[in-house]
């Protein structure tokens, strides 16, 4: 319980700091104006950017691939995780997916289907002992109704207090991890 809570207060302060900065802010207020759909790649490759040059982080990979458990998944043999992120002095890396839709609801749902695809990676495939985590992008709502979108998932139940969201401050967006 104490790695998870320091992995969320660390993806916590990234996350943070990434969102502050005015040139993304301009650029998520760019795509609201404009009614632009689908960039979350651009914000994976903006996260990454930040990441490469932040001074607690030490390594970061990207689309790292994992073989899928054949008796969990009959569907796919791999899938691949957005970012491997290692912070500066631990020995694993901490594994997270970004997800980005125009409605909340849609946004927590796909993220929840990360977790449990993640869920289905072959055992002597991964790398490290970490939880995955999610950060999602999606128009701020309601604090009691995104409580609602995730807790009808079921998601976590026991570790209800690791999730984190919070509005971006001079957007229409928030941020939500879990």
């Amino acid at each position: 319980m104490k790695i998870l809570k320091d992995d969320l207060d660390f993806l916590t302060k990234l996350v943070n700091e990434f969102f502050e900065q005015e040139d993304i802010v301009y650029k998520l207020n760019q795509f609201s104006k404009n009614k632009i759909r689908g960039w979350e790649v651009w914000l994976q490759v903006e996260f990454a950017l930040f990441l490469f040059n932040h001074a607690e982080v030490s390594e970061i990979e990207r689309e790292k691939r994992y073989e899928l458990d054949k008796r969990r998944s009959k569907e796919k043999d791999i899938c691949s995780i957005d970012f491997m992120i290692r912070q500066k002095y631990k020995q694993s890396s901490i594994p997270l997916e970004i997800k980005q839709h125009e409605n909340a609801s849609d946004c927590i749902r796909y993220m929840l289907k990360d977790i449990e695809k993640y869920e289905k990676i072959k055992g002597s495939s991964t790398t490290t002992g970490r939880s995955l985590w999610c950060l999602g992008l999606h128009p701020t709502v309601e604090e009691d109704y995104l409580s609602k979108l995730i807790n009808e998932n079921k998601f976590r139940e026991i570790y209800s207090e690791l999730v984190f969201s919070k509005a971006i401050q001079g957007t229409t967006f928030s941020f939500t991890l879990i």
